[in-house]
């Protein structure tokens, strides 16, 4: 009815109209102080009066799929996204959406914009403004500086030329949480590659609703009892946060165990898991979430009354951050506990020793990119193939990260340019059963060589071993060019000429696998049938209902006219889901007011809509029982964990040879058909869809600009090098928080509003003994670090490497 105020102060309605009016902005609320509305409503608005194209960019797939959902929930269906967590079929929809003017609203990550097919459908569009959430991820003061955000500035600099924009596309930059320098590096970053004037929008207001307290423990069995001591006295929604992956799965397995039914979630899930894990926290089916700072950012959930740190954050940031994801219903009153003990902070300090890039390891990735451009400037190669020419091991965790960071401070520092991604497909799927199959194959084929023959064994059977999903950012690393040289001690052009060959031979083709799943119990198919005919049913009761003008009616009244006329099964969630299905997927269009009354409209005559339908569900039918026949035949206890895996173009060419054989129909359906029944079946619930699977080759496009014969310096690497020192000071700072907040809530409470407010310097002046922050920086050596080891045991190293 209305939009929020902070103090007093109409800061959500300003930054609404400023985008309204074609500004760039930047807006600094609290987390949970309802940012998205300032550019959500700006951004409907301009897909329905000029069907402009809002780009949201965010670096949390979990915020993307949750903000989605939301406005789907609402009824508003023009919001997609583009992301690793979905599968092939829904991500063709989206890309599909975009294309054809559906879409207001496209949320990617920052590293999609590397992508072709982003570039490809972004210049189809006309984008009127590109939102930035998690700004602060600009600023190499930041917490969490992230080297893809500096490429925004260059791919809207690079669109515009494209477009042949007249005028410079207005930003709008989000955060929960800025320093006055952060926001000077945000602005200045704009003002410097964009020519943009950010107009500020800052709240100064504190979230009075949360509660904080900092409670001291000395062991981590003691830590284990206050945590379900905390939990036991709260009944409501939870998220307990900690620092390492291995740790969300132990701690709700032991809360699960101890009669507090808890789910973990953390960034090296599965995806499938992952997003199960989020819709069973979302919905209430269970009330605590064990994760990683992976969780929550942006996940708009109201009611969570409790936050508790079981590692406390890295910074100050992440932790106001992490904690304001209690209480974001402002009448609610949330409590935020942060469970201590003296050794946090080291597994801080030695984490970010860990991940910290050296000098040395920067100048060998230039030593590596100077010989690949020895005969010509440009060269195209994968992060891992820098890393093994830079001399690097498997030992390097993160690599890829690694190396993209390495040639970000080199591109800074302008030794060269990193341009758009260079993907190449080779193909969607593998034809041969098994291994048998596949060496038949290969020995009768007359394209290898008998000296050949060993080697592409050996590919095919890495293939098949790894056959499961490859996402754009996600791959699996078997199905990669590069990585299957690498794993099998191969030369990158060898892989390609096997696999080329294989394509030829028809083991490898564009068959479209997939992986579906059933509901686990042996009933599984009988479940599904239940579901599609329960929808089918409603689906057929919408439909029939609805005049040749339009439908004009509220969810609640279709619901109740429905029961009434023998539908029995109806919710209005089923009837939600059905109309966001026949929307999207140009059934019908939909309009929707504030008070859920809809009118809704056929987009073809009632015989042709009907028959579409009666078509889906045919093959919706043929599949459910395909897919059970297809379990039966291939079910071990791995095949029902992975899923089911299949070719859609086998579905296609099995469900046209049974129309034929049964019933005589001679022509054939298509494979968007097939793709929009199983689209269907997974929207309703009846299988859970995942992705396809690829070989691919994903080239970096690289161009050297500076000489050969030149060296990265000291001088160079000064502005990561000011960026670690800044961290090792920020974990110095929360810890000085945890210990202030022991002995005085208040003066706690003023040192973190101080932090936020203050010039740095005058902050480390007024709550740091003189020359603190230098001591601490000259007490942070390797030297400390190797003797901090040396005191470990091994069980001790175990954990740290975990």
């Amino acid at each position: 009815d209305q939009f929020r105020t902070y103090e007093g102060e109409p800061l959500q309605e300003n930054a609404a109209k400023s985008a309204v009016e074609g500004k760039s902005l930047l807006a600094i609320f609290p987390t949970g102080g309802g940012k998205s509305l300032t550019f959500q409503l700006p951004a409907l608005m301009e897909g329905h009066t000029v069907h402009g194209l809002t780009v949201v960019i965010s670096p949390l797939q979990s915020l993307m799929k949750d903000q989605v959902d939301n406005l789907a929930e609402r009824g508003i269906t023009d919001a997609v996204t583009i992301n690793g967590l979905l599968d092939p079929i829904s991500r063709s929809l989206a890309i599909q959406r975009v294309m054809e003017g559906d879409a207001s609203l496209l949320y990617i990550a920052p590293e999609m914009l590397r992508s072709k097919t982003i570039e490809k459908i972004l210049l189809a569009r006309h984008v009127v403004r590109f939102v930035i959430d998690e700004a602060h991820c600009f600023s190499s003061w930041g917490q969490d500086f992230r080297v893809d955000y500096l490429y925004i500035g260059k791919f809207i600099d690079e669109y515009q030329k494209k477009k042949r924009c007249g005028v410079t596309i207005p930003v709008s930059c989000f955060t929960a949480t800025a320093k006055q320098k952060v926001v000077q590096d945000i602005c200045d970053y704009f003002k410097q590659t964009l020519n943009l004037d950010l107009q500020l929008f800052a709240s100064t207001a504190t979230r009075t609703n949360l509660r904080y307290a900092v409670i001291h423990a000395d062991t981590d069995e003691d830590k284990y009892m206050k945590l379900r001591s905390l939990i036991a006295d709260s009944n409501c929604p939870t998220i307990v946060y900690v620092s390492r992956t291995k740790r969300t799965r132990q701690l709700a397995e032991k809360l699960s165990r101890d009669g507090y039914k808890a789910l973990p979630f953390n960034g090296q899930m599965d995806v499938d898991e992952k997003v199960a894990h989020q819709d069973a926290f979302m919905t209430n089916q269970i009330r605590i979430i064990v994760a990683t700072s992976a969780f929550g950012m942006g996940v708009d959930k109201s009611d969570v009354g409790l936050v508790v740190h079981y590692d406390i954050s890295n910074s100050l940031e992440n932790y106001v951050q992490e904690a304001g994801r209690a209480g974001r219903n402002p009448h609610l009153e949330a409590r935020c506990f942060v469970l201590y003990s003296d050794a946090d902070l080291d597994k801080h300090f030695i984490l970010l020793n860990q991940t910290k890039l050296s000098i040395s390891e920067i100048q060998q990735v230039w030593k590596a990119v100077k010989e690949m451009t020895k005969q010509r400037m440009r060269a195209y190669c994968s992060a891992l193939e820098i890393a093994r020419k830079a001399g690097w091991d498997d030992s390097v965790s993160d690599i890829e990260t690694r190396v993209r960071t390495a040639l970000a401070a080199l591109e800074q520092a302008g030794y060269l340019e990193r341009g758009n991604n260079v993907p190449h497909v080779y193909a969607t799927g593998i034809t041969v059963k098994n291994m048998d199959d596949a060496r038949k194959r290969i020995t009768e084929s007359l394209l290898f060589e008998n000296e050949e023959v060993e080697k592409a064994l050996r590919i095919i059977k890495s293939l098949i071993s790894q056959k499961h999903i490859a996402k754009a950012q996600d791959s699996e690393a078997e199905s990669r060019i590069d990585y299957l040289a690498d794993i099998l001690g191969l030369n990158k052009w060898e892989v390609v000429s096997v696999v080329e060959r294989m394509r030829q031979e028809g083991i490898l083709a564009d068959t479209k696998d997939i992986s579906a799943y059933l509901n686990d119990s042996g009933e599984s198919e009988y479940r599904s049938k239940r579901l599609l005919e329960r929808y089918t049913k409603l689906e057929r009761y919408i439909l029939n209902n609805i005049p040749d003008d339009a439908l004009h009616i509220s969810y609640k009244q279709l619901n109740d006219n429905a029961k009434n006329d023998g539908i029995t099964t109806s919710t209005e969630k089923d009837i939600r889901t059905l109309l966001y299905f026949l929307t999207v997927k140009g059934y019908t269009r939909k309009k929707e007011d504030a008070t859920h009354n809809m009118e809704v409209k056929r987009l073809a005559d009632m015989e042709t809509t009907l028959k579409r339908f009666e078509l889906r569900h045919e093959i919706c039918r043929f599949v459910v029982e395909w897919l059970y026949q297809l379990t039966l035949r291939t079910a071990t206890d791995e095949s029902q964990k992975n899923g089911i895996q299949f070719s859609v173009v086998e579905l296609l060419n099995d469900f046209n040879l049974q129309r034929q054989n049964l019933w005589g129909i001679r022509d054939t359906i298509q494979l968007g058909d097939i793709e929009e029944a199983l689209l269907y079946l997974s929207k309703i619930g009846a299988l859970k869809l995942e992705g396809g699977f690829l070989v691919l080759y994903n080239a970096m496009d690289i161009r050297r600009i500076k000489d050969n014969r030149l060296r990265y310096k000291q001088e160079d690497y000064r502005m990561l090098n000011e960026f670690y020192k800044q961290k090792i000071q920020q974990i110095h700072i929360v810890g000085e928080y945890a210990n202030l907040m022991v002995r005085d809530y208040d003066a706690a409470l003023q040192y973190v509003q101080d932090y936020f407010q203050m010039d740095y310097k005058q902050f480390v002046s007024k709550y740091f003994k003189e020359n603190r922050i230098q001591e601490i920086e000259r007490n942070v050596t390797p030297e400390k670090y190797e003797q901090l080891f040396s005191t470990l045991s091994a069980k001790q190293m175990e954990i740290i490497s975990d």
